[in-house]
């Protein structure tokens, strides 16, 4: 990291500001010679910034002194107007005057490498600037906060304690008599790291939205339900049974929740070879779902609801015709009628689903995190059943020794070149 790097962080198009961050030892200097005022940190600065003699724009600079920045080091943000002319024609002259192209996430991996963050930190950021409901940004924001790293690093150090105090009995034999004296309970610990677990699926439907299924029969009216539910027409409707071939998903926003209603085919037997598979893909989705909404359509005779699992029944097309079910909500597609009320109850069944967020701190956000907390669960179940059965304290010392690693795998205390690659790939460039 002797280089200095620079990246537009803004996202291409049309705004009012465009900012270029650098990021390392040259950072000053660089932008220095595009300007004419003397740079001071901390300061916000305005001045022309100028290439090949010319001004391109007048801007406003901040220049952040390490090791107080996001990177720990020197730092550059110049706010231009958000022309992508401009920004590209300055991104140019910044790498002309010695500065290097960031790679995707490299200001983030810099912050980590740096010890201003750690590997569940970093992560984090991504998952911030990918959140798309608040429920997803205030439980992210708690892993941002450090308030993740902070609870693994408790267990660790519960769990180091335990495995001095075994190293020692393993060391000096000599010094304990009988090393099944030696007692202690893990059970406090497997608690936390349950918690923990248990987490991860409300994190990811707070983050990426609410999976809302709509199934049936043929001709209920559940692409008419998914136009209604979004306020646009983004299903095709017609009259004619099997329409829907494949599965059409569309996100939209229940008051701040985001939530992304599945139209599927209709489910029935059939011939046809094209539409078997649109009812197979159905059937898949439905299962996949986080709430399943089974519709009837109100004008059938045999309208009736079936031993199908389903957390929602809704009774369409009740502007034609009154019938009577219990515990369904009835609906108009056509007028809009009770289609409120269905917002209402997929809201509080989705806000019911990621409610166990609001009381933990230990929020598990990413697949990765995920999988070596589950991986150092294991370890320490192996370890208490060792100890039950009996096993000397050498064997179960390495069931707490691997669950360590797996601490330290989550927290980036360990890692390899290869899983930061892997980690920051998938960050936009200038971040």
């Amino acid at each position: 990291m002797v280089d200095t790097i620079v990246a537009i962080s803004t996202p291409p198009g049309r705004s009012a500001i465009g900012i270029v961050r650098l990021s390392g030892p040259q950072s000053f200097e660089i932008a220095q010679k595009h300007m004419k005022v003397k740079i001071e940190p901390r300061y916000a600065i305005h001045s022309n910034f100028n290439v090949d003699g010319q001004m391109l724009d007048d801007v406003i600079s901040i220049f952040y002194r390490t090791p107080h920045t996001y990177t720990g080091e020197d730092m550059v943000e110049i706010s231009f107007h958000g022309n992508y002319l401009i920004l590209s024609t300055a991104l140019k002259a910044l790498i002309d005057s010695g500065a290097r192209m960031a790679d995707r996430g490299e200001f983030t991996k810099r912050a980590f490498l740096n010890g201003k963050i750690d590997l569940t930190e970093a992560e984090a950021v991504e998952e911030f600037i990918d959140s798309s409901s608040i429920a997803g940004i205030l439980n992210v924001r708690k892993v941002m906060n450090g308030a993740l790293k902070a609870s693994v690093d408790e267990i660790r150090d519960e769990l180091l304690r335990i495995s001095s105090e075994i190293e020692v009995r393993i060391d000096y034999p000599e010094e304990f008599e009988n090393e099944r004296e030696f007692d202690f309970d893990l059970t406090k610990t497997l608690n936390k790291l349950k918690n923990m677990l248990s987490t991860y699926d409300p994190a990811r439907k707070a983050i990426e939205g609410i999976r809302i299924a709509l199934f049936g029969a043929t001709n209920v009216g559940k692409s008419s339900l998914l136009n209604a539910l979004v306020g646009e027409e983004r299903a095709i409707v017609t009259q004619i049974p099997g329409t829907t071939r494949d599965t059409i998903e569309v996100e939209t926003f229940i008051n701040d929740l985001k939530v992304r209603v599945i139209d599927t085919a209709g489910i029935r037997e059939t011939n046809d070879e094209v539409e078997k598979i649109g009812v197979q893909r159905a059937i898949k989705a439905v299962k996949n779902a986080d709430i399943k909404v089974y519709v009837l359509d109100a004008t059938r005779d045999d309208a009736k609801v079936v031993d199908i699992d389903h957390d929602i029944i809704v009774l369409n097309k009740v502007d034609l015709i009154q019938r009577d079910f219990e515990d369904v909500i009835k609906v108009s597609a056509k007028t809009g009628y009770g289609i409120n009320e269905l917002k209402e109850r997929i809201e509080k069944r989705a806000r019911a689903s990621i409610e166990k967020l609001n009381s933990s701190d230990s929020v598990l956000i990413a697949e990765r995190q995920y999988g070596l907390v589950k991986k150092c669960f294991e370890e320490l179940e192996e370890a208490m059943e060792a100890k039950f059965y009996g096993y000397s304290i050498d064997m179960i010392s390495i069931n707490i020794r691997n669950a360590v690693e797996q601490l330290d795998l989550l927290t980036g205390r360990v890692y390899v070149d290869d899983l930061l690659d892997r980690i920051f790939s998938n960050f936009c460039v200038g971040k």
